[in-house]
């Protein structure tokens, strides 16, 4: 994902965190998040983000990381029988 963005990894935003097999590396940067819920009438939220990439997850398409900052501002639900996913900021 961090290639696709044009994110340089490795680079100087370097913090190592632990994997599920052994300690990894993840390189942070700050990126710009657009959510929209696909209604003409809501206007899209834009906010930047400060995410982690790591490259030894990027195979099985899980190398974005960053918890801190979307999901602390955001409520998420998903709903898989109806096959959707409902974000609402946080107030």
């Amino acid at each position: 994902m961090a290639s696709a963005l044009g994110i340089a990894i490795p680079n100087q935003n370097a913090t190592l965190f632990s994997g599920a097999n052994a300690p990894q590396i993840a390189y942070f940067e700050t990126v710009s998040v657009t959510i929209w819920n696909g209604d003409n009438a809501e206007a899209p939220i834009t906010f930047d983000l400060y995410a982690g990439f790591c490259d030894t997850l990027e195979h099985v398409g899980l190398g974005l990381l960053g918890q801190n900052g979307f999901f602390s501002r955001f409520v998420v639900a998903f709903d898989h029988n109806a096959s959707t996913i409902t974000v609402t900021e946080r107030p």
